[in-house]
């Protein structure tokens, strides 16, 4: 879903003084049964996490299994977590950053984001109904409650699985929505983490999200199970729309095997708008990575060079953020955090 944006310069004389302004810019189904579950977190070579309906990793096999799948080596990375938040905490120093804003740095950005679904629908699902992993490989830190991290809505507990079309191959990972009952009369907003899969939930069409069971609470209840009767739903209207994350603290940025020399993927997390684009300098050559469905960017065949590896990441809002990592576990925090847009 790639969109592009120019914010408009403003020139001036040349006699007169330039002010800058910079803008500031919330299924499971039926009662019983699993609607979205976690699609492969493998990465070549590892076994993918699966769960209720979905298939395995890039080239890992069937089966369930724990934690994110791994590529070359098979080692899965952890992180630790705030109980107020849901937020994971930073588990080594920050890397180096700096923040641009798009077109040459001008301060104004806008809100880039995809049009309202005016006729959608909800449904709701449990981690329990056979997630081990959630699609965009962000860590799963707690349970009943199911709390999943860097989600900040409800202490970590009000997040989404977004339909196969709108998933969009990963590129809504970390989107923030606002889903509305009956033209605003009850409204919860929730973090897309997860993938509600057409190919094996005929629910999960495009407009269709499918909502952590106390994200789903707040709209509705538990007996009504599927809202949207414009959508095929048996009660109240359902719309929603895109909104930015009030993320507060910096992107962080994470390496799926951070002993591995010779090959390794990039997580991007924590991040207030939707994430458009990864790019690695190698050799001095900005060179732009590929998303894979479960969220992790690959640069080529995976050898990044020596580290520090030094990355920038793009929102969608064509705001940039740049780091240097080191190959080490854990979080690496960036200094700062996407522009706020409006």
């Amino acid at each position: 879903m790639k969109l592009d944006y120019m914010p408009k310069g403003i020139s001036w004389p040349l006699a007169s003084l330039i002010a800058l302004f910079v803008a500031g810019c919330s299924d499971g189904g039926d009662a019983g049964s699993a609607e979205s579950a976690s699609s492969a977190a493998g990465g070549p070579g590892g076994a993918g996490a699966v769960s209720a309906g979905s298939g395995a990793g890039d080239g890992g096999g069937g089966g369930v299994t724990t934690g994110a799948g791994a590529g070359p080596g098979g080692s899965t990375t952890t992180s630790t977590t705030s109980a107020s938040s849901g937020e994971p905490g930073d588990t080594t120093t920050g890397a180096t950053t700096t923040t641009t804003a798009a077109a040459g740095g001008e301060p104004e950005v806008s809100c880039d984001y995809p049009a309202e679904y005016a006729n959608g629908s909800v449904t709701f699902y449990t981690l329990d109904m056979g997630s081990t992993e959630v699609n965009c490989s962000y860590p799963i830190v707690g349970r009943n409650p199911d709390v999943v991290g860097h989600v900040p809505f409800g202490g970590g507990q009000y997040f989404a699985a977004m339909n196969t079309a709108d998933y969009n191959a990963a590129a809504m990972c970390g989107a923030c929505v606002e889903v509305s009952r009956d033209d605003g009369r009850k409204k919860v907003q929730a973090m897309v983490v997860d993938q509600c899969p057409i190919g094996t939930n005929p629910k999960c069409t495009a407009g269709h999200i499918d909502l952590s069971k106390n994200a789903f609470l707040q709209i509705g209840e538990e007996r009504e199970g599927y809202l949207g009767t414009t959508h095929g739903g048996a009660a109240g209207k359902i719309s929603w729309r895109y909104i930015p994350c009030p993320t507060t603290g910096a992107v962080s940025f994470r390496l799926k095997e951070p002993t591995n020399k010779n090959w390794n993927q990039i997580l991007v997390e924590g991040h207030a708008h939707p994430i458009e684009k990864l790019e690695v300098e190698i050799n001095g050559t900005w060179k732009t990575a590929t998303r894979e469905p479960y969220n992790y960017f690959v640069v080529g065949d995976g050898n990044m060079g020596n580290a520090p590896y030094h990355v920038r990441a793009t929102d969608i809002n064509g705001s940039i953020v740049e780091a240097k990592l080191e190959l080490k576990a854990g979080n690496q925090p960036a200094s700062a955090q996407f522009p706020a847009c409006n």
